[in-house]
């Protein structure tokens, strides 16, 4: 008997243990949600409101997905052949929309936040999960990778920039403040050498300044600073100017490609004299001719250098996972999250795959295996003096308009975390997520050593912060939130197709923020969709009322059953997110090593 005692009194001790815990969760939430929701659900203190519709999350998603990964992949369908790299880029345009989607379930699945109304960032979400050290650690993490590509999109944007103002203008200029006194010099039109210390010879430069503020440096900063005040929702105009350039020029591109694939294309020669080459001087008949074509991508070449760029290029292509928080948190409530997320990963799919294969047919970029001078960036060829006027500018356009705007999105979201997660208040999460980049670029902005460091840090971190941590944040909600079906996994139960993760959701009697807490019983989820399947005889009618019910409806990132061929196909969410983060995981060390051996 005193063993029964004892027993009931240490599982009363673990049941009021548990019962503390879970309410001190509990008032946090509530203190959280009191204090960054207003009560008619609209996001105070530094954050946007949710008002981007479905269109408006096309546009944004579609532009974070595309990023600069697009203009090299010309290239590397001449080194690596075409199947290689259309095959990296359909699996990764499959696992980073399945990533996505799995950061968003996770974050749904958070008590209270069923309808996405208390903000979590990626930051927030991993110390939700895995508490406060992992918290830090992934802060740092977060941020180090976004402003390292920040800061080298700053870096590529001025550098475009002052090319774009030398090809209206004529002339562009600098202030270098290497030596006293600080004295403005020229651009000197050459690409490895824009700010020469006299003339660019055939043997390059003999010295150059680092040590400089450009023209187009000061414009860039000038844009982006005002921009990255504004709030995800105030910048969406800005997006679909972005959306605007990507589109409009691409399809010039490709016409200019399709143009060139019927005729030939030079490549200069090392010994002729500088600045009498091909490349400048369209008529000059020195250099090599073979004839653009097809025959320009073999289906596969076995290189070495080819190959191992691959992985590397087709994570980068996809390295936008990260950005899917924020911009949830300011979406529409009906805005469904996994047609925001597929829809527009499908079209950014279609026109990678169609840019890289044209425009490897209509370019001659390999030459005795190594790439001809500026192939690594198509748009190096396409503003060659040798081609039209209206695709030289359209190449130059297109930086401006794709990369510009992209940088105040990231600098947006940088600033979101920090505040979000109380590291600092709205002027000093604006100062460190806006500003500081630009003061850190502007003393390092021709330095080769700050480029390599920040395309370093990205590789490093990109992979796992964008595939790895959101398939087990993904995991970690299945197991501690599960709903019906996640419980029958668990315990080994039979299936059935009840028990949908559905929110019980109270129109009145309580405020907005306080309902979404007490929709954190997933058995209140269930019992919604069970008891309504009993007034149902057709299960496609049930699904629309509660459709036309909810706010929001499941992500589902992983369904629990498919349809195949008529047969109803029970899916192990589990094990299929066990096997993804081992792939995701193998995937992300591999790109890092792949980079190490191109050294």
């Amino acid at each position: 008997m005193r063993g029964e005692e004892a027993a009931r009194h240490v599982a009363h001790v673990e049941h009021n243990a548990a019962i503390k815990e879970a309410q001190e969760r509990l008032d946090e939430q509530l203190e959280s949600i009191d204090q960054d929701v207003d009560p008619r659900g609209e996001e105070i203190k530094g954050f946007g409101g949710k008002t981007i519709g479905f269109w408006g999350s096309f546009c944004l998603n579609l532009n974070n997905c595309m990023g600069p990964a697009m203009v090299l992949l010309p290239l590397l369908n001449q080194q690596a052949g075409w199947v290689m790299p259309t095959i990296a880029l359909a699996i990764m345009f499959v696992l980073s929309s399945l990533a996505a989607t799995m950061l968003c379930e996770a974050m749904q699945r958070i008590p209270g936040n069923f309808t996405f109304e208390h903000r979590f960032e990626f930051a927030t979400v991993v110390k939700h999960y895995y508490g406060k050290r992992w918290y830090i650690v992934f802060q740092v993490l977060y941020n180090i990778s976004l402003q390292a590509f920040n800061i080298a999109a700053m870096i590529i944007s001025a550098e475009v920039f002052d090319k774009f103002i030398f090809k209206i203008a004529g002339h562009t200029y600098a202030l270098q403040y290497q030596d006293w006194p600080f004295s403005f010099i020229e651009y000197s039109n050459d690409a490895e050498h824009p700010w020469c210390r006299g003339d660019v010879t055939q043997d390059g430069c003999a010295d150059e300044y680092y040590s400089v503020i450009s023209i187009g440096f000061i414009v860039c900063m000038a844009i982006c600073i005002p921009f990255g005040y504004l709030n995800l929702d105030e910048n969406m105009w800005f997006q679909w100017l972005s959306l605007v350039g990507l589109v409009v020029f691409t399809v010039e591109f490709l016409v200019q490609f399709v143009i060139n694939m019927s005729g030939s294309d030079k490549m200069c020669l090392h010994d002729v004299v500088y600045n009498e080459t091909c490349n400048y001087h369209p008529d000059n008949a020195v250099g090599n001719f073979t004839d653009n074509g097809v025959h320009r991508t073999p289906p596969f070449h076995a290189s070495a250098s080819g190959q191992a760029n691959v992985i590397g290029m087709a994570v980068f292509a996809y390295s936008y996972v990260v950005t899917i928080p924020s911009w949830v948190n300011e979406k529409k409530h009906r805005v469904s999250v996994n047609k925001a997320v597929w829809v527009p990963a499908i079209v950014g799919l279609f026109m990678k795959v169609v840019v890289g294969l044209l425009g490897g047919w209509a370019y001659w970029l390999v030459y005795n295996n190594k790439p001809r001078e500026g192939a690594d960036d198509i748009l190096n060829i396409l503003v060659l003096q040798n081609q039209p006027q209206v695709t030289q500018y359209s190449a130059y356009l297109w930086d401006v308009t794709t990369l510009i705007p992209g940088i105040p999105v990231l600098a947006i979201m940088i600033r979101y975390n920090l505040l979000n997660g109380r590291v600092c208040n709205r002027f000093w999460s604006f100062f460190w997520g806006v500003v500081f980049p630009w003061i850190v670029t502007m003393f390092c902005y021709e330095r080769p050593l700050l480029t390599t460091f920040c395309n370093w840090i990205a590789i490093a971190v990109q992979g796992y912060i964008n595939f790895v941590v959101p398939a087990l944040l993904y995991r970690s909600a299945l197991l501690r939130y599960p709903d019906h079906f996640d419980q029958e996994a668990i315990k080994g139960e039979p299936r059935s197709r009840t028990g949908h993760f559905v929110p019980l959701q109270r129109r009145k009697s309580m405020s907005r923020a306080r309902r979404r807490v007490s929709q954190a019983s997933i058995n209140e989820r269930s019992a919604l969709i069970r008891t309504l399947s009993t007034t149902y005889e057709d299960e496609d009618d049930l699904i629309h009322d509660v459709e036309e019910h909810l706010d929001e409806m499941p992500v589902d990132a992983i369904p629990p059953y498919v349809f195949l061929g008529g047969r109803l196909i029970w899916l192990n969410r589990l094990l299929i997110t066990n096997i993804m983060i081992a792939f995701f995981t193998v995937l992300s060390t591999a790109a890092i090593i792949l980079n190490l051996t191109l050294l």
